[in-house]
């Protein structure tokens, strides 16, 4: 009866560590989980690889094809991966991909996105093959075929090792054990799991240092200037057309009636061209030119250069 309630404490004792060791390194188990699924990507149709960190889609064949996704456009294909074969509606996307973060824009800024995603993928992929469906009045969906393969941080550790682990543990299941010897294998299979946990860690920080660091692609906006600065916005233009241009001015004027915060989207990059009848203007969180994710959205005006 004695040796039984001192084993009793000491399992009590052991289970009170775990919950103070768990609670107190909660927070790293959470980076943990953060760095896992930044080291995520997609492999689409075998040739694609679609990598949601960097905002990147690169030929599997030509690794040095790639294209640099918007940040609206990268989270509008990386919702319609994570729901195939199901249809992501337009509500959804517009709520997880704007309202999410306090931006209202039109449907036409929705659609310019998809269609930035299907030419990246075209582009990448060199194929005309169609690979985002529109389904009428209800939203968008992988086209059906197209093969998609999510690789996540959990395949560093081969499928047969996880198999015979499996099989390990269902044959010392098989075993008559006591009522001690339980409180054991729990203690184990919580220690294992840490271990792991910090094993994914360093391995996942050490891939995304070098995946990070190793060729790094010009960025689209590498090529613009400073045009003007008020009320905290940054205007960037490819050049010094618009300079002392009455348009540049309209488009001020378009952008303020949209009641964009300049505080939170401070950085805002005009159209390459005022030829075109319609105006699409990216804003910014952060400078799109020194930060990998520098939480971008798309404001989309129709005839902004008439006169």
């Amino acid at each position: 009866m004695t040796s039984t309630g001192k084993k009793t404490i000491s399992i009590t004792s052991i289970y009170a560590i775990i919950a103070i060791l768990t609670q107190r390194y909660s927070g790293l188990f959470n980076f943990i989980n953060m760095s896992c699924d930044v080291y995520m990507y997609w492999i689409i149709n075998e040739f694609i690889e679609f990598r949601p960190a960097s905002k990147k889609l690169i030929s599997r064949r030509n690794p040095e094809l790639n294209v640099v996704l918007t940040s609206p456009a990268s989270r509008c294909l990386l919702l319609l991966l994570e729901a195939s074969p199901d249809v992501v509606s337009q509500q959804e996307l517009f709520k997880k991909v704007w309202e999410d973060e306090g931006m209202y824009v039109p449907t036409n800024t929705l659609y310019q996105n998809i269609s930035i995603v299907r030419r990246g993928l075209k582009a990448v992929g060199e194929t005309e093959q169609t690979l985002i469906a529109t389904i009428p009045r209800k939203g968008f969906k992988i086209e059906q075929g197209v093969k998609i393969v999510r690789m996540a941080s959990d395949e560093l550790f081969p499928e047969e090792e996880q198999e015979e682990e499996q099989t390990g543990n269902a044959e010392e299941l098989l075993l008559p054990v006591n009522e001690h010897q339980q409180p054991r294998i729990s203690l184990m299979s919580r220690l294992s799991l840490v271990f792991i946990m910090l094993l994914a860690f360093i391995v996942g920080a050490t891939g995304m240092h070098f995946y990070w660091h190793s060729g790094e692609t010009t960025p689209f906006f590498a090529d613009y200037k400073l045009l003007e600065q008020e009320n905290g916005c940054h205007f960037y233009v490819k050049d010094d057309s618009h300079d002392g241009d009455n348009n540049f001015a309209r488009i001020k004027t378009l952008i303020t009636r949209t009641g964009l915060d300049c505080k939170k989207y401070p950085w805002v990059y005009l159209p390459l061209s005022k030829t075109d009848p319609g105006l699409a203007v990216l804003v910014c969180k952060k400078d799109y030119l020194v930060h990998s994710v520098p939480g971008c959205m798309t404001l989309s005006f129709r005839e902004a250069y008439g006169e």
